[in-house]
This record gives C-alpha cells, sequence and structure tokens, in this order.
C-alpha cells in the first residue's frame, strides 16, 4: 500500500510537471485575433502591406511544402506565390489564436496560375479540425477558387489541412484567412459552421468588386457582381464609403446597386443550386435598400415578400432613404430544408408603391462540427491520467 502512495504522489508530480510545461509551451506561441497569410511568402518582402491587413508568411504554421512564385501581374499580391505539398497525404496548418468561442470567417484561396508548367490544375480535399470542409477543384482560369466557412471556435488553436485525394494531384494552397465576425451570421448554433455556396451583390458590374478594401469590406469578403438582364440594374449616384452598422456589417459598395422588378406587380425569380441532391438545411442572408433614395417627393417605398420553393418563409420594407437610422434592411432565414436546388421568388407586399428590389444576397448550407474530438487534443494529460488509473488498479 505505502509503495502505491508512493507511485500515486508521483504521478501527480509528474502531471503538475506536464501542465506546467503545456502552459509555458502555450505561452511561447504568438497568437492571434486575426490571421491573413500569405501561402508560400518567404519574406515580407513579399507580403502585402496595407496598414490594417497585414500578410503574414507561413512559416510558422506549417513546416512541410515547398514554396512557389508565381510570374502573374493580373492578381493581387498574395495570391501571387502558394505552398504546395508533393509530399504526405496531410499536411496541416495550425492557427493559434488569443481565444476560444469567438465566432470566426475562415477562407481559403486557392489560385494555380499553372506554377507547376502542367496545365493540370489539382483536385483534392480541404478539411477543418479533422472534418471535410470542401472537396477542392481548382483550375486554370484567372479568378482564384475560394472555400468560406464560419465557425465559433471551440479551442485557440484551429487545424486546416490538405488531403491528396488522389495520387496523381498534388494539393497546394495561395492564402489562408482567419477573421473575427463579432455581429454576424447571429441565426447559426455553436456546433454548425455555415459554408458559403454563394455572396451575390445584384445589379452590381464586375469593377465594383475592385472597389472594396478593408474600410468598406470589415471581413474581407467576396461579393460577386451579377447584372441581371430580365430586370432593372439600378445603382445610386453616388456611393459612401465605409459599411452600414446592420448585423453582417454589408458594405455601402454593395447596397449600393441592386436589381428591380419592372412592374409594381412583377416578381424577382433567383434560383439557387446546391453541388448535392443530398437534403441539407440553408441559411439564406437578403439584404434590401432602395439606392435612388425614392423617399422624394412622393415617398415611394417597395415593400417585399420572401418565398423559397413557393412558400412564404419572410418579409420585409425596403428602406427608401428617408430615415437615417433606418437605411437598411437585412433577412436571415434558417434553417430552410433543401434538396439539390431551392427556388427564391423576392415578390411584392400589399401597400408597396414600387416593385420589388434586392440588393444581395448570401446562401450557406450546415456542417456538423459537433462530434469527434481528438486524443492529441491533451496529449500529455492524457497518457498521465491512463497511467494513473493503471497504478490505482494495481
Amino acid at each position: 500500500m505505502d509503495q502505491q502512495k508512493i507511485m500515486v504522489q508521483l504521478v501527480i508530480v509528474v502531471i503538475f510537471i506536464c501542465l506546467s510545461f503545456s502552459r509555458a509551451s502555450s505561452s511561447d506561441i504568438r497568437r492571434y485575433s486575426d490571421l491573413f497569410i500569405d501561402c508560400g511568402a518567404l519574406t515580407q518582402n513579399n507580403v502585402s502591406d496595407q496598414s490594417i491587413v497585414k500578410w503574414q508568411t507561413d512559416g510558422q504554421f506549417i513546416e512541410k511544402g515547398e514554396n512557389k512564385l508565381l510570374p502573374s501581374n493580373t492578381v493581387s499580391i498574395e495570391l501571387t506565390t502558394l505552398r504546395f505539398f508533393p509530399e504526405g497525404n496531410k499536411n496541416c496548418y495550425k492557427l493559434p489564436f488569443y481565444n476560444s468561442y469567438r465566432k470566426y470567417i475562415f477562407r481559403a484561396t486557392f489560385y494555380y496560375g499553372n506554377y507547376d508548367g502542367l496545365s493540370k490544375p489539382p483536385s483534392f480535399g480541404l478539411e477543418f479540425n479533422g472534418k471535410l470542409w470542401a472537396n477542392v477543384t481548382t483550375s486554370t482560369s484567372e479568378e482564384p477558387v475560394i472555400y468560406e466557412l464560419i465557425y465559433i471556435i471551440k479551442k485557440d488553436e484551429v487545424e486546416v489541412c490538405l488531403v491528396r485525394t488522389n495520387e496523381d494531384d498534388t494539393p497546394f494552397i495561395s492564402s489562408l484567412e482567419a477573421i473575427i465576425a463579432y455581429d454576424a451570421y447571429n441565426m447559426m448554433d455553436n456546433n454548425t459552421a455555415l459554408y458559403l455556396h454563394s455572396r451575390i451583390n445584384y445589379g452590381a458590374n464586375a469593377s465594383v468588386e475592385k472597389t472594396m478594401g478593408y474600410y468598406e469590406e470589415h471581413y474581407q469578403r467576396f461579393w460577386k457582381s451579377k447584372e441581371m438582364p430580365n430586370y432593372l440594374n439600378i445603382h445610386a449616384k453616388t456611393v459612401p464609403t465605409g459599411y452600414i452598422s446592420v448585423e453582417n456589417n454589408p458594405p455601402w459598395a454593395v447596397m449600393a446597386y441592386a436589381i428591380q422588378a419592372h412592374n409594381l406587380t412583377d416578381s424577382l425569380y433567383l434560383p439557387v443550386d446546391f453541388p448535392s441532391q443530398t437534403p441539407l438545411q440553408a441559411y439564406f442572408v437578403f439584404y434590401f435598400l432602395d439606392p435612388l433614395y425614392r423617399f422624394y417627393p412622393n415617398n415611394l417605398t417597395s415593400k417585399v415578400e420572401i418565398y423559397i420553393d413557393n412558400k412564404k418563409m419572410g418579409a420585409s420594407v425596403v428602406p427608401n432613404g428617408s430615415l437615417y437610422y433606418d437605411m437598411c434592411r437585412m433577412v436571415s432565414l434558417y434553417p430552410i430544408q433543401v434538396s439539390g436546388s431551392a427556388n427564391v421568388t423576392i415578390a411584392p407586399a400589399e401597400g408597396s408603391t414600387l416593385p420589388p428590389i434586392l440588393n444581395a444576397m448570401e446562401v450557406f448550407s450546415n456542417i456538423d462540427l459537433s462530434k469527434g474530438g481528438r486524443m492529441y487534443d491533451f496529449p500529455a494529460l492524457s497518457t498521465v491520467f491512463l497511467l494513473l488509473v493503471g497504478f490505482l488498479v494495481l
């Protein structure tokens, strides 16, 4: 019995040492609130510095892979480098943060640029904390491929992995971002990640995408411009800078553009395609503002009803600029059951004096990250705990 007590005391000492070492090691790691990683950049000189958005080189976040510089002047500077992984089936970035239980927008960007001279853009897997985030399909296009995920992190470290799914394809990545979203997408729950399918700025042309910097788009989201030939594409005469202080902080550059039905009794019809026929839960976000500010002299106002697959899901007034504190309406709908596709209709509501108007729409689906958990989250403590149990049993 005395020998058992001595062994238990020794194990307790070992636990204390392991915890102290773990805390010391953790404190030595540089941690971040937001992260902008320029994958493959060798020195700070290759990283763009926009005073607010500072791109980090990626050597401190991953040990494996090879760097490559692309001779391209057609993309932003952080996409002119990449890290590719010719060895290993799974290579992971470890992202250290100051705090856990914060909502983050994670964004992985892939620009192939024929860096290997093969003209064969690869396909591979992208994982987030051991769960499938996306099946990445790159292309030879000058437009980068972007995958986005919104999630409330449960630890102060997140793992993003590139996974080889075909022996002939070599995974790579151009940039990786993690941005705190303080007042955004508030209907999502703690254990669900939102996977972005589309984020469209209706009525805008492609030139609008290049006008948004950090002060216009606080979360650095990419809004795909889309003019609609079947509707009126309308826009404000002048575009204010910055963003609107409502949930999700939509940029003024987005809200200054919209589509409008031709007639008061017409509706806007917007099909949404999902990559899988498997039933899933979708998260829709709609943004409304009359960019022509038709409150004077007749105080014209658009009032709309939102239908998804012919079911009324919501309604909204479209602000016309008459009230400075009511410049934008945002409507979120979640969870919406869909399978393969969804048909969105923005219809005129009773009392509307303008045809239906829509500025922008975001569409997400959820990914359940609640299950799982790994032994290596607490490796030293877990091992010592098992040893302690073993000694007590003996």
